[in-house]
């Protein structure tokens, strides 16, 4: 028993100045001392680490749309803002059907069946209001004029009189103001009308636009004659530009036309002596191997195999 407890003392004796020696040593480099853990057998191990886990990285989820018939990958981030995008849209959606209904509604009144009809004679309705008010206002007005003068008025007085009422002078001045307003639309109208002739023939002829001069002045082709056609008669740009430069425009088409045969005229030759052209591998026979071999009886062709390349 004492044997063991001598042997088992000089064992913790040898072990500690190992210890000592290896912590030494760490720290010499700058280590810390591993802790250590004696188990129930008596064996020492190092003490295990705890594992730390990663961060889990959340991987952002995408949500397959259908828009104009194709599939679109729609990221969580996008979400809220099409979300809102749509509200907006459906009452968008519902005002536009507010309108078109209202506009419905306004053509049956007018007697039209079809609103197209209706936006189309819009202009036309709007000419007849402002004349049918005019012409209300005028005829009040002389009927007025012709009551009080068989009632002794003096006619001329009565006119200034109601020229000079203000309740006649504002429905006077909302009818030429309605009508100023029209004449301006009108104009507008006739104005974008002719621009966009303008481009019309520019769009069909666009060499014209190489001779316009820069200083704004007009163009060589549009000649006093244009001039007159497009200004005074009010005629469509191109119609003027054909009926002016007729023998132009007939030789420019004859000349392209003529370019375009002598072009597929070339074209067709090339295809023709690529076609005719003989093959890489094909050997031309001389004359008189063919005629030799056709004296004995053989085919001409045969000979190809005994000309040397």
């Amino acid at each position: 028993m004492e044997d063991e407890q001598v042997a088992s003392h000089s064992e913790d004796v040898q072990q500690e100045p190992q210890e000592s020696v290896v912590s030494d040593a760490l720290a010499l480099f700058g280590l810390d001392t591993p802790s250590v853990v004696e188990d129930p057998a008596g064996e020492v191990e190092q003490e295990d680490e705890p594992e730390i886990d990663p961060p889990a990285i959340e991987e952002s989820k995408k949500l397959i749309v259908k828009v104009d018939k194709q599939d679109r990958e729609v990221s969580d981030d996008e979400i809220p803002e099409l979300v809102q995008k749509g509200f907006g849209l459906d009452k968008e959606r519902a005002r536009r059907e507010k309108y078109e209904s209202a506009l419905t509604r306004a053509a049956k009144l007018a007697g039209y069946d079809k609103v197209d009809d209706y936006l189309t004679d819009l202009d036309t309705i709007e000419q007849q209001a402002v004349k049918q008010k005019e012409d209300s206002f005028n005829t009040l007005r002389q009927e007025m004029i012709d009551e009080y003068t068989a009632a002794g008025w003096d006619p001329t007085q009565l006119e200034s009189f109601l020229d000079n009422h203000p309740l006649l002078a504002q429905a006077k001045e909302v009818m030429e103001r309605e009508k100023a307003t029209q004449e301006a639309q009108k104009q507008q109208q006739t104005e974008q009308a002719k621009l966009q002739g303008w481009q019309d023939l520019f769009a069909k002829y666009p060499q014209l636009t190489e001779e316009l001069p820069a200083d704004g002045s007009a163009a060589p082709w549009f000649t006093p004659e244009m001039q007159r056609l497009v200004n005074d008669r009010h005629y469509d740009p191109i119609d003027a530009y054909r009926l002016v430069h007729s023998d132009k425009i007939i030789a420019d088409e004859r000349k392209r036309t003529e370019q375009d045969v002598i072009k597929q005229q070339r074209l067709n030759k090339r295809a023709k002596v690529e076609t005719d052209a003989p093959a890489d591998d094909e050997t031309a026979v001389p004359n008189e191997l063919s005629s030799a071999f056709a004296l004995f009886g053989l085919d001409p062709k045969a000979a190809k195999k005994y000309i040397k390349k």
